[in-house]
């Protein structure tokens, strides 16, 4: 983890942390081995929602005691904090035109997605950036352990997003090294990972093979029922959704639909239930028209 340069002149300890967070280091030592409970009002709720891909995501869902905490650290002191210019998702003042305006007009672009992402970010590696920015291992192990449930991020705690771009800092930067040894770019926005060439040849199968390396050293998977998206010059190429082929553009079927749900809301015809949804895809086409 030395990506991170030391935030402070010296390491800081669990009574730094105390005076950071405004919470009594006897409350914070009760972290040391893990979470204190439910009893204690910290704990999750967990439930699933489905994906649009089919299957359910599991979120885990703070109780309000130790989302509360959560948000403390989040404010104090994660925001703010450099991510890797490669991220672009849970990133202030970026978004999916941001992740996908590198790969307008080249020849071929690769998309793979990481399976289990946020259970994958271990509670080992929040622990090792807590400590490569500065904390005593004391203040670290309390960080991560209020960070992290059963050894991993968890998909609903305020401090997620922000951690899932902090701790992976290293993944981001040896894929971007990569991607510029062979004149390329890399982005990423949460789980999903974008990679575009000027050129497709014979080597590009190296570089797929030495970025599936690299995913599984700093131990994610590749999510094989999505596949690894090779896309070149004359088929549609997107990135995060939006096509990149010669301007960042909403796909055109998005876009048809959207005129004729248009034309219906002006013949009277678009059912009330729909109405909200076409504002959205509305305000969506803005954003991207006006970002590109």
């Amino acid at each position: 983890m030395g990506l991170f340069g030391k935030l402070f002149k010296r390491e800081r300890s669990l009574a730094d942390l105390s005076k950071w967070l405004e919470v009594p280091q006897a409350d914070l030592s009760a972290w040391r081995s893990g979470m204190p409970g439910w009893a204690s009002g910290y704990d999750y709720t967990t439930f699933g929602i489905p994906k649009r891909s089919g299957g359910v995501r599991t979120i885990e869902a703070p109780t309000p005691k130790l989302k509360a905490l959560q948000r403390t650290i989040l404010h104090r002191l994660l925001n703010g904090l450099p991510v890797h210019p490669a991220a672009a998702g849970f990133v202030p003042g970026r978004s999916i035109v941001d992740n996908a305006r590198p790969h307008v007009g080249q020849a071929v672009v690769v998309n793979i997605d990481l399976a289990d992402f946020f259970p994958s970010v271990t509670r080992q590696r929040v622990e090792a950036f807590f400590r490569a920015i500065g904390w005593s291992a004391e203040a670290s192990a309390v960080l991560a352990n209020i960070c992290t449930r059963d050894g991993h991020l968890p998909q609903g705690a305020p401090t997620s997003p922000a951690l899932s771009n902090l701790a992976n800092r290293k993944l981001d930067t040896r894929l971007d090294k990569l991607a510029r040894k062979f004149g390329g770019h890399y982005t990423r926005y949460a789980d999903d990972l974008t990679f575009s060439f000027p050129a497709y040849a014979a080597g590009t199968r190296k570089v797929l093979a030495h970025i599936r390396t690299i995913i599984e050293a700093e131990g994610y998977r590749i999510q094989m029922k999505k596949k690894v998206r090779v896309q070149r010059a004359h088929q549609r190429q997107t990135a995060t959704g939006l096509v990149v082929n010669a301007t960042v553009n909403a796909p055109r079927a998005l876009r048809r639909k959207l005129r004729a749900m248009r034309h219906h809301a002006q013949t009277g015809r678009l059912p009330s239930s729909e109405r909200a949804r076409l504002q959205g895809w509305e305000a969506f086409l803005q954003m991207v028209m006006k970002q590109r």
